[in-house]
């Protein structure tokens, strides 16, 4: 039998010791350890194999996530939603896309909104331009308009003036003429006024007087004005109004029946019908006109109301107008809380106009209108620096049996005044050298001549002027040209309740 043999000698005794062992032993534990650690070897080869298979796939769909939130980001800007890898470094790399895709798409929203913007600036540009186009055409026909609206009258004065000068013409000639010159001028006084109480609606410089008043005797008023004037000669003109009451400013309403009228005459054919009614309808007060005339397009309906607005207009221009007459009548129906519509079938089938106010009940006692006191005779100064205008006023006032003495400026007025010591001073505003207010002034100031009712007579209209008028001592305010009978109205108002009857009149 072989034996494994181990000799150890003692230091002791000096003995030598020698164990044998088997070798059938050593071997066969030798060959279990060898075939352990072989087995060992083998699972952990196999261990670490799957280990690495598992890392590996982990690591590979990580990056595969890498690569598609990386080519997401460079198409749309969003790398979606990405999953927790486990691994630092990826989870690193992830993380650093993401706010990537974050700053990309802030960029993203901000060049959207900015493009927005800029299409939304192009728009409102180019609107404001075809605005301004639209307004620079309305305005380049509103001025040829009012030359020929203006022309037009003015050259029927100017023959009229000629026709009364010619010493060969006939009385019948002579009192045609000056029937022309008063339907002309007082068709050029509407034209200024529809101009200037236009811009006073927009900057809110219109006060109205209101009271209690029966809308139907305005129109009776304004259609006896037409029908004396000859103005609706040419045409059939139907009244139908019953007794309304409405809380108004009665100039202010007659201006809205006249545009309306006007309107309807304009726009109608000789021998064309035109019907005006008034009735209360709930709690309304409605006005309605009507006519048989060239009718509405469709296109303009939606802007009939609107400022220099009109509908087509030939070159004879036969229609007339300046567009200002209908948004001057929606203006005020607003300022009386009410409103105006219109109506047309089309073109060739007439137009109504309605006119809604709020109605009142009828007060417990109509006010009286006074009649017109005669003339008083009294002793009037004109300070007028026009000659023109001040020889016409002084032949109006001299006719009514007033006493009259005229002043060409400021200074003569105030030199003439301490004269004549007149009873009323009728004085203009602008005028050479000092103007009218600083002649009321120093006339207030002056006891020969402070008890001295004055007039302003001036073509300055408005509400401040009226009281800056007031302020400088003037007792009343007329806007030119005054109409007779309120200027008879005014001098011969009781000295008493003269300031009360301060205010602009025409």
């Amino acid at each position: 039998m072989k034996l494994y043999t181990v000799l150890e000698r003692s230091a002791l005794s000096g003995w030598t010791v020698a164990v044998g062992v088997p070798e059938a032993e050593i071997e066969s534990a030798a060959r279990h350890a060898l075939t352990v650690s072989i087995l060992g070897l083998a699972a952990a080869v196999c261990c670490a194999a799957l280990a690495a298979v598992f890392f590996a796939r982990r690591l590979s769909r990580s990056i595969g996530q890498v690569a598609r939130s990386a080519h997401a980001l460079g198409g749309s800007g969003d790398p979606g939603h990405t999953d927790v890898s486990g691994v630092a470094e990826v989870d690193q790399v992830l993380a650093a896309i993401a706010a990537a895709a974050m700053v990309v798409n802030q960029e993203k929203q901000s060049r959207h909104a900015a493009e927005t913007e800029r299409e939304i600036l192009f728009e409102r540009e180019h609107e404001a331009r075809t605005r301004a186009e639209q307004q620079n055409r309305a305005k380049d026909e509103f001025l040829a308009m009012l030359g020929h609206e203006l022309r037009n009258p003015l050259a029927a004065i100017v023959n009229a003036t000629s026709v009364m000068a010619h010493p060969g013409m006939p009385a019948a000639a002579g009192e045609r003429a000056r029937e022309i010159i008063k339907r002309q001028s007082g068709h050029l006084t509407r034209i200024v006024d529809d101009l200037l109480d236009m811009g006073r609606v927009h900057s809110g410089k219109i006060l109205l007087e209101r009271r209690a008043l029966r809308l139907d005797q305005v129109i009776d008023n304004y259609v006896s004005t037409l029908r004396a004037s000859q103005r609706s000669a040419r045409h059939e003109l139907r009244v139908d109004v019953a007794p309304v009451w409405v809380d108004g400013d009665p100039t202010r309403l007659e201006q809205i029946v006249s545009n309306l009228l006007d309107n309807a005459l304009k726009y109608t054919p000789a021998g064309g019908t035109i019907s005006v009614s008034v009735k209360s309808e709930g709690e309304d007060a409605v006005l309605c006109v009507s006519d048989s005339g060239i009718g509405i397009a469709p296109e303009l309906m939606p802007y009939v109301f609107d400022l220099f607005v009109q509908g087509a207009r030939p070159l004879d221009r036969a229609q007339g107008g300046l567009g200002v007459g209908l948004a001057l009548v929606r203006q005020l129906a607003l300022m009386h809380g009410g409103q105006v519509d219109v109506r047309s079938a089309g073109m060739g089938l007439g137009s109504s106009f309605e006119l809604h106010l709020p109605r009142i009940e009828p007060p417990q006692s109509e006010p009286s209108v006074p009649a017109p006191a005669p003339s008083s005779r009294q002793r009037v100064l004109l300070i007028e620096d026009n000659e023109d205008g001040r020889d016409m006023m002084a032949m109006m006032l001299e006719a009514q049996q007033y006493r009259v003495d005229t002043a060409v400026d400021g200074f003569d007025g105030l030199r003439k005044a301490g004269v004549a010591r007149p009873d009323i001073a009728l004085v203009d505003i602008g005028l050479p050298g000092i103007d009218g207010y600083e002649v009321a002034r120093r006339m207030r100031a002056d006891p020969a001549t402070s008890m001295v009712r004055l007039i302003a007579l001036t073509g300055y209209g408005q509400d401040s002027d009226r009281e800056r008028a007031l302020d400088a001592g003037f007792d009343a305010h007329l806007v030119k040209p005054v109409d007779m009978a309120r200027l008879m109205a005014a001098l011969e108002s009781e000295p008493a309740a003269f300031p009360r009857f301060a205010g602009t009149a025409r």
